[in-house]
């Protein structure tokens, strides 16, 4: 009788095919890797950039230097809500048609709220803006999730973050270098130049990309309430956004009240603001880097812990410091380190999860960003209510908003992330 050879795992006996989800060239692409960290930064520039012009924009409008903070809780109004279409656009319709449209749409109300008449229309065109501006963020996090999974996704978030954090650290240093030549509308009309070049690097570095994924990727899960549910009840993933929620709702007040905070209680420049926020921004680069050295050769969770103990220490520190105006050098240590706690965080929370969304990672990065999102909103809006001639705030001036939205921040990110920030045990 001859014996029957045993039968082979087709899986195991097969070399890996061009196509197959382990190989992903085009992450290993420099131009490809600096594109999605562009559009990823189109928020964070759109923001950041006009920071050191508050102070003049409220002014111009009749209003307190604090009051032109409302623009970025505006934005983030949009922003927020606004990012739930661009994830299940980009699963339905693919990856590429629905940024096309969110970078045309943020082009037109840039050059929109270069021409606003008054700060209430000013924050209308902001909030709209912001809606457009959403496509950048979830988009691109869902084409870094079809490039791999896991440790795979979590470094290309870290080197892409890295590489992102150029956009806080210059767009402040670009706003005040256009203050002192021209009139802070400018700065929207550099916005403009902006969203074309965004435009640009998408059709030529990003598409070809997607549409390899495409032709391999199996078919995307449309929208549906079972989804949702599959999604937010996961325990990673609904750590993951309400310890960034949190996070964020901190971060938003150093960009709503900072620099006019820094003028009242410190006497400093719009452009001396924007040094102090690039120094601040330059966390978001060592950050990342930082979590993808950890990355490499430790758990995937560790810069998530680390990150997490960070935040609560420096939530601690600007609750001590929160009833007396210290030195600025002082507070602005605790501030670097609090960035510094989000840039460690970020990538390896993002990637947890985006981690079991799989066909659905557009729907899921949608997700992911709106709920931190509005928190921002929420926080940007209520630490510029501060005491002013047209009434009592919530705080009693801009440097009290600032630590103790900070100390609430950093302190209850931290416990989320150690209670639930590790691996869920088995029975």
């Amino acid at each position: 009788m001859t014996a029957t050879p045993p039968t082979l795992d087709p899986a195991q006996n097969q070399s890996p095919q061009p196509n197959q989800p382990k190989d992903h060239p085009f992450a290993k692409r420099k131009s490809f890797v600096f594109s999605l960290a562009a559009i990823t930064a189109i928020t964070a520039t759109a923001i950041d950039i006009a920071l050191p012009g508050h102070p003049a924009i409220g002014r111009s409008f009749g209003h307190t230097a604090e009051s032109a903070g409302v623009i970025v809780s505006a934005y983030f109004i949009g922003y927020g809500p606004g990012q739930m279409l661009w994830g299940p656009l980009a699963d339905k319709f693919g990856r590429m048609v629905p940024l096309y449209i969110g970078i045309l749409g943020f082009m037109v109300m840039s050059a929109l709220c270069a021409t606003a008449d008054s700060l209430e229309t000013l924050s209308f065109y902001r909030m709209v803006q912001g809606i457009f501006g959403g496509c950048g963020p979830v988009i691109a996090r869902a084409i870094t999730r079809d490039q791999g999974g896991g440790k795979d996704t979590a470094r290309l978030m870290a080197t892409i973050m890295m590489i992102f954090g150029a956009a806080p650290l210059l767009a402040p240093l670009v706003g005040s270098g256009i203050l002192l030549i021209a009139h802070w509308r400018f700065i929207f009309w550099f916005l403009v130049g902006f969203a074309l070049l965004l435009l640009i690097i998408s059709v030529v570095f990003i598409a070809p990309a997607t549409n390899a994924h495409a032709r391999t990727a199996p078919k995307r899960a449309p929208l549906s309430l079972a989804l949702l549910r599959r999604l937010c009840t996961g325990r990673d993933f609904l750590m993951g956004t309400t310890a960034m929620s949190f996070l964020f709702f901190g971060y938003s007040s150093m960009l709503g009240i900072g620099a006019a905070m820094t003028e009242v209680h410190y006497g400093t420049s719009p452009q001396t603001f924007g040094l102090l926020f690039a120094i601040a921004a330059s966390a978001v680069i060592l950050g990342p880097w930082i979590s993808r050295r950890i990355i490499g050769s430790r758990d995937l969770r560790l810069p998530l812990k680390l990150g997490g103990t960070l935040a609560g220490l420096m939530g601690i520190g600007m609750l001590l410091v929160s009833g007396t105006v210290v030195d600025l050098w002082v507070l602005w240590t605790m501030v670097f380190f609090y960035v510094l706690s989000f840039g460690i965080m970020t990538p390896v929370a993002n990637a947890l999860a985006l981690e079991a969304a799989g066909d659905a990672a557009g729907t899921a990065s949608s997700l992911l960003s709106a709920l931190p999102t509005i928190a921002a909103a929420a926080g940007a809006a209520v630490a510029s209510s501060v005491d002013g001639p047209t009434g009592a705030g919530l705080f009693t001036n801009g440097y009290q908003a600032l630590t103790l939205m900070m100390a609430l921040g950093g302190i209850t990110t931290s416990a989320i992330v150690l209670t639930f920030g590790g691996e869920k045990k088995r029975q």
